[in-house]
């Protein structure tokens, strides 16, 4: 699929301010932003190109790990050789798929958040941006070599039917990727994770985006077949936190189609 082909696709929908329309405001959208807004995430045009380089900014321990992962990722698409087709499932402001973009990849980057899809639009030249559904939207078929989820999948209910569908949009010999998202050891740690983002979200003044966060375990991915785990979290976390060093706790994994 070449980028006029995506154009093309995306020429049907509305456009608003650079952004592909297929979906209305959502209430997560509505929820999600309050909770951007509270943390401090909303960054000016200035700091979201330079990212992952988040150099001043109250999490930079967290962009760094970031930066990390987007160069493991760079490294295990350059193993296919080639240019590929990518879906950014949840892009935010698009600093990964612009990053994506610039390694020489078509890049479609959908989310739910029309603030920051805006600025994305806004900040880079080269990816195509959607306000889009991956369940509802009319995104093409067997068109994507890969379908990427960077700090997104826990906003996902059923961890299973997003991969299934995600295979659905993916080439032959497409993958899927998920990273920069916690994934529980087991059930008993997921229902804590659930736990305590309920109590964050409520002492945030936003409760109802408690039930909009998803803590999946890895076990119940590996069940799914075909999937290969590509990092998993950093051993000695606590200690590397105590001596001012970044620990990564997020799993990168990877499945075939």
């Amino acid at each position: 699929m070449t980028a006029t082909e995506v154009k093309s696709l995306l020429s049907h929908a509305t456009n608003e301010r650079g952004v592909a329309v297929f979906e209305p405001p959502s209430a997560f959208e509505e929820f999600y932003g309050r909770v951007r807004n509270l943390e401090d995430r909303i960054l000016t045009d200035d700091q979201v190109r330079a990212l992952p380089d988040g150099t001043g900014l109250w999490n930079a321990t967290e962009w760094h790990i970031r930066g990390a992962s987007a160069k493991r990722l760079r490294v295990a698409l350059d193993e296919r050789g080639k240019t590929l087709n990518i879906l950014e499932v949840g892009c935010g402001n698009g600093w990964l798929s612009a990053l994506l973009h610039r390694a020489g990849h078509t890049v479609v980057g959908i989310d739910a958040f029309t603030a920051e899809l805006q600025q994305a639009a806004r900040v880079f030249d080269g990816p195509l941006f959607a306000r889009a559904d991956l369940f509802r939207s009319p995104l093409p078929e067997g068109r994507f070599d890969v379908v990427l989820f960077a700090a997104s999948f826990q906003y996902f209910p059923d961890a299973a039917a997003t991969i299934d569908r995600s295979r659905e949009l993916l080439a032959p010999q497409g993958r899927i990727h998920v990273l920069d998202t916690v994934l529980y050891p087991d059930a008993h740690e997921a229902r804590s994770a659930m736990d305590r983002s309920d109590r964050y979200y409520n002492e945030l003044g936003v409760p109802e985006m408690a039930g909009n966060y998803h803590a999946h375990t890895l076990s119940s991915l590996e069940k799914l077949g075909g999937m290969q785990v590509l990092s998993t979290p950093q051993k000695f976390s606590r200690l590397r936190t105590a001596l001012g060093m970044p620990a990564s706790p997020f799993t990168h994994i990877r499945f075939s189609r």
